[in-house]
């Protein structure tokens, strides 16, 4: 009993500290952020990123509309799960043009279809998941997303289908990430793998029947009257011990 009582205590203690167990969420500027229980700080959960060069400088704010403070790049919520920040990409599911629950999953996979071929230069329907990379050959699929009522766009992850290796174009990217003055903590994991997971998992499809994906690498400017982080050379350090932030997936 008396161990019960102890690890309970623990639970809603942790809960306490991490001043998000009654959080809320929200989406600005196309950031996610997690909202502490009193509504005055802020984590950055994720960007979401249009897929163009033009947008991969990332400014992370110094407080939001609301008032918060934005004082964490990832960090934890709730009885202290883990939040890594990260980047995604950004896509909206266009409007069907009719209620779902008098649509055939045929029909909605058509609408889907239809509107992919009719707007090539959006993400929505040419996200192109790079399964495995033997050799001279891809495999892959069609982005797999559902759209929250149960249906899974046509071409989902089920279906997968053989990339021409001749069709892939790789392009090296670099985002810049301004971390601003209130920027204290961050999340568990930092490394870049981490962040980029979703950009290193899928190529875009181009009008053109090319594949593009990028091979993205991080730059980090930091506020000057920031006194928890610095950043040289587009390395993140800790003012505190000099060492870097992010960890090297080699090591």
């Amino acid at each position: 009993m008396k161990k019960a009582f102890f690890f309970i205590m623990c639970a809603l203690l942790l809960t306490a500290c991490t001043g998000y167990n009654n959080s809320t969420s929200l989406t600005e500027n196309g950031f996610y952020y997690h909202i502490s229980s009193n509504g005055k700080e802020a984590i950055v959960a994720y960007y979401e990123w249009d897929g163009t060069e033009d947008t991969a400088v990332i400014t992370i704010p110094d407080t939001l509309s609301n008032g918060a403070t934005v004082n964490s790049l990832g960090g934890f919520i709730g009885i202290g799960v883990p939040v890594n920040f990260n980047i995604k990409y950004k896509f909206d599911w266009p409007e069907l043009p009719k209620s779902s629950k008098t649509m055939s999953e045929e029909e909605i996979e058509a609408f889907y279809r239809d509107y992919a071929d009719e707007h090539p230069n959006e993400l929505f329907g040419h996200l192109v998941k790079l399964d495995t990379l033997v050799g001279d050959a891809a495999s892959g699929s069609a982005v797999s997303a559902d759209n929250g009522e149960g249906n899974e766009v046509a071409g989902s992850e089920g279906s997968s289908e053989s990339i021409d290796p001749e069709k892939v174009v790789y392009k090296d990217i670099t985002f810049t990430i301004n971390i601003g003055k209130n920027i204290s903590k961050t999340g568990p994991y930092m490394l870049e793998y981490g962040i980029f997971h979703e950009i290193n998992q899928y190529g875009i499809e181009r009008p053109d029947g090319s594949i593009l994906v990028y091979r993205p690498s991080l730059y980090y400017n930091v506020d000057p009257e920031n006194t928890t982080f610095y950043a040289e050379d587009g390395v993140l350090y800790r003012t505190a011990d000099g060492k870097p932030v992010a960890e090297d997936k080699s090591e």
